[in-house]
């Protein structure tokens, strides 16, 4: 059993679900947290830990191969957020909590079907 990728599942499958029933909150959320000190950093951090998190846990899985992706996917945006800066990458998410409320219906239903299957596979 791959106990990290089936706990990322569930954290992907909240997130989802939180996207899907309030769209507006999750755009909200997105705003006040890139005014934060930390947002850059954190977000930098997050990616690096949830890539290593994947792929230590991947060949745990039914299909280490998309964990593999996903991780080394999670590395390069550390690696181009790295160079973006902070005031580029803070207009960025100013722009998507704004101008993408309309794509997080859809964005929660894909992450909330993803996660589910993520913790069946790290489960089987």
């Amino acid at each position: 059993m791959a106990i990290l990728i089936s706990v990322w599942g569930v954290i992907i499958s909240c997130v989802g679900l939180f996207m899907l029933l309030k769209p507006q909150g999750f755009a909200d959320a997105i705003v006040l947290f890139s005014r934060q000190r930390y947002f850059h950093a954190v977000e930098i951090i997050s990616r690096l830990m949830i890539g290593a998190a994947l792929l230590l846990d991947a060949d745990n899985t039914s299909f280490p191969l998309v964990f593999e992706v996903i991780a080394n996917l999670l590395f390069i945006i550390a690696v181009f957020l790295v160079f973006m800066t902070e005031k580029y990458h803070k207009m960025f998410a100013l722009w998507a909590g704004t101008h993408c409320i309309s794509w997080f219906r859809p964005a929660g239903v894909s992450a909330l079907i993803f996660g589910l299957w993520a913790v069946y596979v790290s489960i089987n």
